[in-house]
C-alpha cells in the first residue's frame, strides 16, 4: 500500500471515511457497510457512528448518480472493522498505515496552534463545503479551500499567521466572533447550494464587516 491515509476531522475527532477504507482493502464500499450494518451495535461500544450522505456525481446525460451512504469511523471502530476481516496482505497494511495516520493526527494536535473557540466549526463547515463543490465537478483543492478561509479572517483583521494565540482580550473575542460569522454564512450557502467562489465572496463581506472597527487592536 502506497497510499497516504488522510482523515477527516468531526467534532474534533479523528475520522475515517468508510470508502477510504474500502479502497484501500480492495473490496466493495457496499461490502464494507455491510460488515458495519451487520456489527452495528459492537461499533456503537466505541461512540456513536456517524453515517453521512454524499450526493451523486453529476451525469453527461443529465441529472445525478445515486447518492452515496458512508461512514466515518473512529480509530477504534476503524480497528474493529479490521478485526471481522480475514488477516490478507491488504488488511495488514491498512493496519500499519492506519496506526501512523492516526499517530500523525494526535502529534499534529500538540504542535497545533492555539485556535480560538468555532475554528473547528468553521472548517467542519468549509469541508463538507468541499465536498459540494467536488461534487458540481470543481477541482478546487479542499486544503486550499481552508487555508484561503484561515487567511481570509487573518486579513481582515490586520494578522499574520501564528498571532491568533497572543491576542488582546477585545481583539481575541472579535475573532472569535469571526469564526462564528463565517461558518454560519458557509452553512446558509450550503442549503442555498451556492458555489464556494460565491461562498467566498458573502463570508469576506461579513467578516470584514466586523472587522472594520477593530483593525487598531492587532497587534
Amino acid at each position: 500500500m502506497n497510499n497516504v491515509i488522510t482523515l477527516t476531522e468531526k467534532m474534533h475527532e479523528p475520522r475515517i471515511d468508510s470508502r477510504l477504507m474500502s479502497e484501500n482493502l480492495g473490496i466493495t464500499h457496499g461490502a464494507v457497510l455491510k460488515t458495519i450494518d451487520s456489527y452495528l451495535d459492537c461499533f456503537q461500544e466505541f461512540n456513536p457512528l456517524r453515517f453521512e450522505i454524499a450526493k451523486g456525481e453529476i451525469l453527461p446525460q443529465g441529472g445525478r448518480a445515486k447518492a452515496t451512504r458512508y461512514a466515518l469511523l473512529n480509530e477504534d471502530q476503524s480497528y474493529l472493522l479490521l478485526s471481522f476481516s480475514r488477516n490478507t496482505k491488504p488488511v495488514r497494511a491498512l493496519k500499519v498505515e492506519l496506526v501512523k495516520a492516526f499517530s500523525r493526527f494526535r502529534k499534529h494536535q500538540q504542535t497545533a496552534d492555539d485556535y480560538l473557540p468555532f475554528y473547528h466549526d468553521l472548517h467542519d463547515n468549509v469541508k463538507a463545503l468541499s465536498d459540494l463543490a467536488h461534487q458540481n465537478g470543481s477541482q478546487v483543492k479542499e486544503s486550499l479551500l481552508h487555508m484561503n478561509f484561515n487567511k481570509l479572517i487573518n486579513k481582515a483583521f490586520g494578522l499574520d499567521a501564528g498571532q491568533r494565540s497572543n491576542l488582546a482580550p477585545r481583539l481575541r473575542a472579535k475573532v472569535t466572533a469571526a469564526n462564528v460569522i463565517a461558518g454560519d454564512v458557509v452553512q446558509q450557502c450550503l442549503d442555498a447550494n451556492l458555489d464556494h467562489k460565491t461562498t467566498y465572496q458573502k463570508v469576506k463581506q461579513a467578516v470584514f464587516a466586523l472587522a472594520e472597527p477593530a483593525r487598531l487592536e492587532a497587534p
